[in-house]
């Protein structure tokens, strides 16, 4: 499993739906909220081994984000 297809599948599981895409993000996905965006952070830092900063985790407004921010870390 790639780097992307594992974050889409922490994303359906955190935001508890059967789809989430790659433009996926906190504008057009009405489960991405505050709530939803600290639970992700924490099964990212938990599935990938990290630690975000408080900054990069306001900064992940979106699945590419997501991934940039994942790739400079691992």
């Amino acid at each position: 499993m790639n780097l992307e297809e594992k974050v889409l599948e922490i994303m359906r599981e955190v935001f508890d739906m059967e789809e989430v895409s790659t433009d996926a993000s906190q504008k057009n996905c009405e489960r991405w909220d505050s709530l939803h965006h600290l639970s992700l952070a924490s099964e990212l830092e938990e599935a990938f081994d990290i630690e975000l900063e408080p900054e990069e985790i306001a900064e992940m407004t979106d699945f590419s984000r997501v991934i940039a921010m994942l790739e400079s870390k691992i």
